[in-house]
This record gives structure tokens, C-alpha cells and sequence, in this order.
């Protein structure tokens, strides 16, 4: 009997650290082809989930869990309409994100972070690619700021790093 294998989070570390120096280092990324169309899937949180594990190679055997995340808006201003909050979790670690349209027609993933000065979890840098995850992981100054950091309303009232 054929046993299933479960891809570890050191593996998928491991393969975003990797992604991170190849790019660093000018190597070119393997194209993996065209991202999957969210309007194409068989609902929105399948296709924000498609999205994520496309632009961070994640294997189908990796589970992700996917909710309407209750903080933060889906794109600037909306009232109505909440973020998709993703959990990539294996074993005791865990990884948040949560997908928003910053740029127009652009899904974003942002990697939900204790803030540096409040300590809130908030989104806190932009992961649009496995080289991304592997510069966070490794604390690189390659990452750029989650656009709905300094907006965030999860941040505390005192903290000195929000905006407004």
C-alpha cells in the first residue's frame, strides 16, 4: 500500500527561502503559467484560494482554510464587501494572510504580523510570490509594506505607526 505524502512547512520554507536567494541572486523563476481566474472558480474563496497557492507554489496536498476576514475591508472604502483571510497551517505553525484589491483588478496577499510598535496583528508586509515568503522568512529588507498597513483598524489606539 501506497502511502499519501503531506508536504511539511519546513518544505514549503525551505522552497520559499530557495525562491527568495535564486531571485536575489538573478536566477530566473520557473514559469509556472498563467494564474488561475478567480471569476472562474467555482466560488470566491476558491479562486482567492487557487490564487495564493499558485503565486506561492504550494502543493495540493497542503491545506489552506479560507474565511471573510472580519477587519478589513476588500478593497479601499468598502463598507459591505470583507477581505478573504487565508490559514496556511501544517502542524503547530501557522501562517495568516489576507486578500484585498489594492491596485485595480490586482489580488493582494498580505502576511498578517505582530505590528512593531502595538504588537496588533495587522497585515503586515505584501506576499505576492514564493520569493516573497522566503525574504519575510529570512527578515530581508526585499519585502514591501502591506499597502493596508498603516490603515489597518486592528491596530491599537496608541500606536504610534498608523495613519490618520
Amino acid at each position: 500500500m501506497r502511502e499519501a505524502t503531506i508536504t511539511s512547512m519546513e518544505a514549503i520554507k525551505a522552497a520559499a527561502r530557495h525562491a527568495a536567494l535564486d531571485r536575489a541572486e538573478g536566477r530566473s523563476a520557473t514559469d509556472h503559467g498563467a494564474e488561475p481566474s478567480i471569476l472562474c472558480a467555482p466560488s470566491e474563496h476558491a479562486g482567492v484560494e487557487a490564487a495564493l497557492r499558485h503565486r506561492l507554489r504550494l502543493p495540493d496536498d497542503v491545506r489552506l482554510g479560507i474565511y471573510e476576514d472580519l477587519n478589513h475591508p476588500l478593497f479601499p472604502g468598502a463598507q459591505h464587501f470583507r477581505a478573504a483571510r487565508i490559514q496556511l497551517s501544517q502542524g503547530r505553525r501557522a501562517y495568516f494572510f489576507i486578500g484585498t484589491y489594492e491596485a485595480p483588478g490586482r489580488l493582494t496577499f498580505s502576511l498578517i504580523a505582530p505590528c512593531p510598535d502595538c504588537g496588533a496583528p495587522v497585515p503586515s508586509v505584501a506576499i505576492n510570490s514564493q520569493a516573497g515568503f522566503g525574504d519575510w522568512l529570512m527578515d530581508r529588507n526585499d519585502t514591501t509594506e502591506a499597502p493596508s498597513f498603516p490603515t489597518s483598524p486592528v491596530h491599537r489606539r496608541d500606536c504610534s505607526l498608523v495613519s490618520g
